[in-house]
């Protein structure tokens, strides 16, 4: 091949690939749009209130902390025990 054509077919895959970002972008967007219209449809479905909406997420984010608090004594415990 010429350095021209290699070129060219270099530009040509460049532009290929920038196709490829925006369409797997746009795929994401719609991937995020359907899980958010699953997570209304199942509030509507199982009638959750805004209050009761407020007290799970809530509930999650306390159930978070824990997990990540019970995660770093074990990383604590290890690390001793590794110096030991």
């Amino acid at each position: 091949m010429t350095k021209e054509r290699i070129e060219k077919e270099l530009q040509k895959t460049y532009a290929q690939l920038e196709e490829l970002k925006a369409k797997a972008k746009e795929l994401e967007e719609q991937r995020d749009m359907a899980e958010k219209a699953e997570k209304m449809k199942f509030i509507e479905r199982n009638k959750i209130s805004s209050e009761q909406l407020q007290l799970l997420i809530k509930f999650s984010e306390e159930e978070i902390l824990r997990l990540l608090e019970q995660k770093e004594k074990e990383n604590r415990n290890h690390e001793k025990e590794v110096t030991i």
